[in-house]
């Protein structure tokens, strides 16, 4: 039995063992444009958990400050509660009302309890191990209004907290000269 062996075929294969270098670039081009893809997602992700992380804080500061405009009725009425502002400029109150460092709470009158309710809502206390940019919320700014004048028990208010974040694609962001960081914003029309 004579076999017949190609020789042809024997040449090729000598001649094509291991890749070209052309080959190589092109899959380190395709890794590259893969990694600074993920890359790229991470860095959209954090920013991404960030703004949210904001919006949750707004929010929730806004609703606690609700309801403390709500728990004091004479402070309401006398409109100890307008505010236009950042509340966190003046620092810490004078008249600290609540327990701190061990030390029992001052004894405040309702104008004091105002005053702290809206920084203690917004602004972070000594109590709080996160000082960061002397608020939670990155440049804050608080607008209280009543709707009447002068304001009654059951007159309507309205609550708008804004403050500056790097959100890019936000239908609810005011646009700014500034392209690095944005005005968001939360409002809420409220009758205690």
């Amino acid at each position: 039995m004579i076999m017949k062996i190609n020789t042809r075929k024997i040449l090729n294969q000598k001649q094509q063992t291991g890749s070209s270098l052309i080959e190589v670039l092109i899959a380190l081009l395709i890794l590259t444009v893969g990694i600074q893809g993920i890359a790229s997602m991470q860095y959209q992700s954090i920013k991404d958990n960030f703004d949210s992380s904001q919006r949750s804080h707004g929010a929730w500061s806004a609703q606690e400050l609700i309801n403390r405009i709500r728990a004091n009725p004479t402070a309401r009425i006398n409109g100890d509660y307008a505010f236009n502002g950042n509340p966190c400029n003046g620092g810490i109150p004078a008249t600290y009302c609540a327990d701190r460092d061990g030390n029992g709470a001052a004894v405040c009158t309702t104008t004091e309890m105002a005053a702290f309710d809206i920084w203690e809502s917004i602004c972070p206390t000594p109590n709080q191990a996160h000082n960061q940019n002397q608020s939670q919320l990155f440049n804050p700014n608080l607008q209280i209004i009543c709707a009447d004048a002068p304001c009654t028990a059951n007159s309507e208010f309205t609550l708008t907290l804004q403050w500056r974040s790097k959100s890019v694609s936000d239908d609810n962001v005011i646009e700014d000269a500034d392209d690095s960081l944005k005005t968001e914003q939360f409002r809420q029309v409220f009758r205690p």
